[in-house]
């Protein structure tokens, strides 16, 4: 008998609930699995085919995780979900690479199989397809870029093995929060004798090898990270951890490895965009997806000006011309007309609509992107729905606590709606985190000292930053160093506006809490 959330039913029902028979899930399961976009290690394929088997078969309620971890991972009995991700981790890139399948060569297949989060039963379902005239260039542009990661080698020792095993197991995890970059595990150490050739066709398909040795020597291990081009074999990055072992938690040891590894190659201004960026800048805007909008965002928002923004969006406009299934390219576009306000081109009113309309759709496209959520929270904000803008950002911060230049931005954002405490602890996290982030993000860490009236603190604050060209963030700093005495440095940061409109019209946009745009007002009265 199979059984359904509803309870038991009969075959023939449950799948006429679900509109679709056994043997076209079945040949839906053979087309995914044997296709060039189903980007899936080996581990990840068998998960994959063991769930959709053992649902059809009517073993829909054995698929938890103690029970996949045993049966498909060979976990024993002693399996503990808390301190062993391996289920959610091979959930996660299997719901990647199921959703990368179908906006590629599955774009036009009648049923869809899928695996919804928070859960491992698949559902399946006859999709309502659209005429379109994509071809195989447009689809091609929404590629993204993709990391293998080989087994550790090392010593043989069992903790020195513990470490080997774990490791990658947990730096998959942590990329794989990232939604702009594929995550392919399950491939040998470089130098392992067994297992050469499969290997070396599927690593054919990465863009970047990550990779790693643990070796033990009495009671330390050292830990060597290594990242490489996969075409070339050139070393991108590198980086040595010595664990003592006597002192150290292992589980949370290996955490903090894989989320500082995660951080160093997939963050904004991490190796792997770093290296991409020097490969795109000469190509023409025509070329554009949607990773190379992301990063024309990443730079814009190093240097804010006006010239960075037009190419952004330009970038963005293609890209979701181009992919217009991508929540990310959508999501891009709402931040640049949050932009365009930004640097003053703008007026609030005028981009609002179209901002909001990009940001929804990103958020229903791609609901755990966190480029998504920060941007459908923001337009909560400049909607005046607090609540909402709560929920989203907490969402956002959710979905990635490695994306450290999204967490600043949300970060900044609840500190001047009205919650300096929560935002300054963010945006502090985050750029302890990640040193390289750019120095304005820091912005908001003065309106601790601003709350207590030592505006001189503030003020020292600020010229330790260098300020973007942003009209909201000058308006901050020179009230701030206004306020603390320091007239010239207050009138050589007041912002020049693009738009025509004035100041005072400009703070009647901004959606941040009253205090602080009375304490902008007052700063800019006493120059």
């Amino acid at each position: 008998m199979l059984v359904s959330l509803y309870g038991a039913v009969d075959p023939e029902v449950y799948f006429l609930a679900f509109k679709v028979t056994r043997e076209e899930i079945l040949e839906e399961l053979e087309r995914i699995v044997g296709s060039k976009d189903f980007a899936a290690s080996k581990r990840t394929r068998m998960f994959f085919e063991h769930l959709v088997k053992s649902e059809i078969d009517g073993k829909g309620e054995e698929l938890h995780g103690t029970a996949l971890a045993m049966d498909v991972f060979g976990r024993g009995v002693d399996f503990d979900p808390n301190t062993d991700p391996v289920v959610r981790t091979e959930a996660v890139k299997l719901r990647k690479a199921l959703s990368y399948y179908y906006l590629t060569s599955g774009g036009e297949d009648r049923v869809e199989i899928s695996v919804p989060k928070g859960r491992y039963r698949p559902t399946f379902r006859f999709r309502e397809l659209e005429t379109t005239n994509a071809t195989l260039t447009d689809l091609q542009l929404l590629r993204l870029p993709t990391l293998g990661i080989r087994s550790f080698s090392g010593s043989d020792t069992e903790r020195a093995i513990f470490f080997r095993n774990g490791l990658p197991e947990e730096i998959a995890l942590e990329l794989a929060r990232f939604g702009h970059i594929r995550v392919l595990t399950g491939f040998r150490a470089e130098n392992s004798k067994v297992g050469g050739q499969e290997d070396c066709k599927s690593l054919e398909s990465c863009d970047y090898i990550l990779g790693g040795t643990v070796r033990e020597d009495g009671e330390c291990l050292r830990v060597i990270v290594q990242l490489k081009r996969r075409e070339t074999g050139a070393l991108l990055w590198s980086e040595r951890k010595d664990i003592y072992l006597s002192h150290a938690n292992v589980f949370k040891t290996q955490e903090d490895i894989a989320k500082h590894c995660a951080i160093y190659i997939a963050d904004a201004y991490g190796f792997v965009a770093t290296d991409i960026e020097r490969n795109v800048q000469t190509r023409p805007a025509s070329d554009s997806n949607v990773y190379q909008a992301l990063l024309a965002f990443h730079s814009h928002l190093r240097t804010n000006r006006v010239s960075s923004l037009s190419q952004m969006m330009e970038l963005c406009k293609l890209a979701v011309a181009n992919n217009p299934t991508s929540g990310l390219a959508h999501a891009l576009l709402a931040f640049g007309h949050v932009e365009e306000v930004s640097v003053g081109q703008q007026r609030l009113k005028s981009v609002i609509e179209d901002g909001r309309t990009h940001a929804e759709k990103a958020l229903a496209l791609e609901p755990q992107c966190q480029e998504a959520l920060v941007a459908a929270a923001i337009y909560a904000q400049l909607d005046g729905d607090e609540p909402r803008f709560l929920q989203l950002v907490d969402a956002g911060i959710r979905a990635n606590t490695n994306g450290n230049l999204l967490l600043a931005v949300a970060g900044g954002w609840i500190a001047l709606a009205g919650d300096p405490k929560k935002g300054i602890e963010l945006v502090r996290k985050a750029t302890d985190a990640n040193p390289v982030l750019p120095t304005w993000t820091k912005i908001t860490l003065c309106l601790k000292d601003v709350e207590s009236g030592d505006y001189k603190a503030a003020s020292e604050k600020l010229r330790q930053l260098d300020v973007r060209h942003s009209v909201s963030d000058r308006l901050i700093v020179s009230a701030v160093h206004s306020l603390a005495g320091e007239t010239e440095r207050a009138r050589a940061q007041l912002p020049q506006l693009n738009g025509d409109f004035t100041i005072e019209e400009y703070l009647n946009d901004l959606p941040y809490a009253p205090r602080v745009i009375e304490m902008i007002r007052t700063g800019l009265k006493l120059l």
